[in-house]
């Protein structure tokens, strides 16, 4: 009920804003942006033991925070896109 509340709220934003349209999108990204965040590190908060299984390419823990970077910059594209 409150995710739908949340886009029926940003969906009247965005509608107030017609013809700010872009403006209004990179604004919703911009404040969600620190959540997503968040809720992608949320996981890793009680981690005491990372087994990282790979193949070729970089492996270690020093990776996971460049994924959760990449993630974080891949949302605005992935926002676009919806």
């Amino acid at each position: 009920l409150r995710a739908r509340a949340e886009a029926a709220a940003a969906a009247a934003k965005a509608e107030a804003f017609g013809e700010f349209r872009d403006a209004a999108v990179v604004e919703m990204v911009l404040q969600r942006l620190p959540q997503v965040a968040e809720a992608v590190a949320q996981p890793l908060l009680g981690t005491r033991r990372v087994t990282l299984v790979g193949g070729s390419g970089d492996v270690g823990v020093a990776k996971i925070p460049a994924e959760i970077l990449d993630l974080v910059t891949r949302l605005p594209g992935a926002v676009g896109a919806l």
